[in-house]
Order: structure tokens, then sequence, then C-alpha cells
């Protein structure tokens, strides 16, 4: 279907239809009327690579915490994501600007932001949800200018975003609950390595753990450790103490990647490896070896790169066609993988063999 069949259609000129179907004078509006009708009716839909080559480029930022140190864990798939999403839409004349902020060396999400937005000509923003006062700040002058956002990770229901695409933190904590109670003895007590109790995306995956315990009447004990203001070793060190103290541990698990890596030091240090069942958070090198070398059972992947990848999807969408996910809050599936399965992934830092949806 194209603009020539909707002029002969309709007895208008290829120009006329032009005009009519772009918005731009030269027909009247009783034309322009008729022209759209008839051109749905026909099931006429524009070149959208056309289109974009017309236009200029469409600016899309994306604010991320910078894949290094302790960050590589989790934002090296969120990163690679984003990436793949946008380099396949290089018809589209799509423009990417990475701004990763690096807290530990005085760029923080705050400054990208307000960076992004009093330099860059943008036309749209993905970042992540969790943020301070000061990024909750900035997010609301990106509303004020009328510039699109989706959140990744975690939720700010008030901040104006298009959508939050996330996975599903209270059915993640449901599902480690469930295999801990399927494998881990009645009289036995399970390890939580809880990460921050701030924190949205750690603290809900530990609810919904507690939930489906209560719902169930299975009354366990349970230690939690939280992620320490003094540290990442102090907190390693709560875990290990409770490890080779406590002996009624008969399975753990950590809700968050940062956690995963004390959790598996712990468990090497206590000489439990292979006698407690473990489940250590999300794909990246520390925990692939974990998993071969006995000291997980399982790995819980949530899926950063398909957390990027539709965020990124969304926004161009939005951004090309004004078309909208059905829902404010995307949820992305999470896998559990297996020693067996880990030959899928395996290479593929981030999920990039996990699942889109």
């Amino acid at each position: 279907m194209t603009i020539k069949d909707i002029a002969r259609e309709t007895q208008y000129s290829i120009a006329s239809i032009h005009c009519a179907l772009n918005g731009k004078p030269g027909v009247s509006e009783e034309a322009r009327q008729y022209i759209r009708e008839t051109a749905q009716r026909m099931g006429y839909r524009p070149n959208s690579v056309a289109v974009s080559l017309k236009r200029k480029a469409v600016k899309i930022a994306v604010a991320l915490p910078g894949p290094t140190a302790d960050n590589r864990y989790y934002y090296t798939g969120a990163w690679k994501g984003v990436r793949d999403y946008i380099g396949g839409m290089k018809d589209f004349n799509i423009q990417l600007i990475e701004a990763p902020y690096y807290e530990d060396s005085g760029n923080d999400q705050h400054d990208e932001l307000i960076d992004l937005l009093e330099n860059y000509q943008i036309d749209g923003l993905i970042t992540v949800g969790y943020m301070d006062m000061r990024g909750k700040i900035s997010l609301q002058r990106f509303t004020q200018k009328h510039i699109p956002m989706v959140l990744v990770g975690n939720d700010q229901p008030q901040s104006g975003r298009i959508c939050c695409v996330q996975p599903n933190y209270d059915v993640i904590g449901r599902v480690l609950a469930e295999l801990m109670l399927g494998r881990v003895p009645a009289d036995r007590a399970i390890l939580i390595s809880a990460g921050d109790m701030m924190i949205p995306s750690h603290y809900l995956i530990v609810e919904g753990f507690e939930n489906y315990l209560k719902e169930k009447r299975a009354e366990r004990v349970v230690y939690k450790v939280h992620d320490s203001e003094n540290g990442n070793e102090e907190s390693f060190e709560k875990l290990l103490r409770l490890l080779q103290q406590k002996e009624d541990i008969g399975g753990c698990f950590s809700a968050n990647t940062r956690g995963s890596v004390r959790l598996g030091r712990a468990i090497e240090q206590s000489g439990k490896a292979g006698s407690i069942v473990a489940v250590g958070s999300d794909l990246f090198l520390e925990n692939i070896e974990f998993l071969k070398n006995g000291v997980f059972s399982n790995l819980f992947l949530k899926n950063p790169y398909a957390q990027s990848y539709m965020a990124a999807k969304y926004l161009t969408e939005y951004l090309l066609r004004e078309q909208k996910p059905v829902s404010e809050i995307v949820y992305v599936g999470s896998e559990i993988i297996f020693q067996s399965s880990l030959p899928m992934y395996e290479g593929e830092q981030g999920g990039l063999n996990g699942l889109l949806l």
C-alpha cells in the first residue's frame, strides 16, 4: 500500500496526499480528514525508515552506574542491553548518549542528569529508578521540560515516567522460598544476604520470601544479614561468622549481586560448600565460578540485560510513534540457572540469552 494507491482511490494528487498524511498545509481540513480515513481503511502504514531519515536524530540518553568495581556485576548486562537495542535501530536515526556515573569518583546520578539536561538536547531518558532526593529533584526537571523517561530496576511512580521495567521482586522472593522449603529439611535454618534495607529491589525479595513462608505456615529460623554502612567486609564477616557458628543453617541465598559475592566467599571459607543449598544472585564471572565449583547450587537471574533492552524499546516506540506500553510497570522474566544450563549463558554476561519478556 503506497501513497499512489491512496491518490488513485481518493482522486487527490500525490502532493495533497503527502500534505494530508504528514500534517502539512495545502489541503482543507475536510480533505485532510477524508484522506486520512481512506488511508486507514486501506491499511496504509508509513515507511518508518523513510520517515526517520527525513527528520533530525532522536537523542536517547542513558544514565546508569558505570560497569566498574562492584557495579560491573549487574550493570555490565544493563549497558549491553540498551546498546544492543539502539544498535539494531540504526536505520531509524536514533542517537545514543551514554552518561555513566561513578559515585565513588564524585559524579553521581544527579550530576549526570543535570549535565544531560543543560548541555544536551535530548529527546528521552533511561535511568535507574532508585535514587536519593537530589536524583528525584532532577527527574522533576525532566518532567517539567516534557522529556519522556523510562526507569529500570526500581520505580518512581510520581516522577512522570512513561513506565518502569523491572523484575517482579515479590515473585522472586516467593520462588526462592518455595525452592528452599523443597530442598532444605524442615529442622534447618535459612540464611539471607538481604542487601540494603532501603532499596526496594532488595527488601521486596525478602518480603516475598517471608510472606510465602507465612502463607504456607512454614516455621523456619531465618537469619538475615543486611549491607553494612561500614563496608562490604563487615557484612562478609557477619555472614562468615553465622555460617561457622550456626550449625542449623541448611540453606542460604542472596537478594542482590554484591551480597552474592560476599555470600559465596563466606561459604567457601566456612567449608560449607556443597553441604548446604545456596542460591546466588545474577550472572557474572564470580558467580559462574561459584556455580561451577558447587559453592552455589543455583543462580537466580534478574535479567538486567532484558530490563534495559526493553526500556530502550519502550522509550523508542514512544518517541517514534507515541506508543505507550500497556502497563506502567513492565515485568521482565527471571530465570533459575543450574550447572547443567550454564552453557546457555556462559560468555554472555548480563543474560543475553535470557528472557526478554
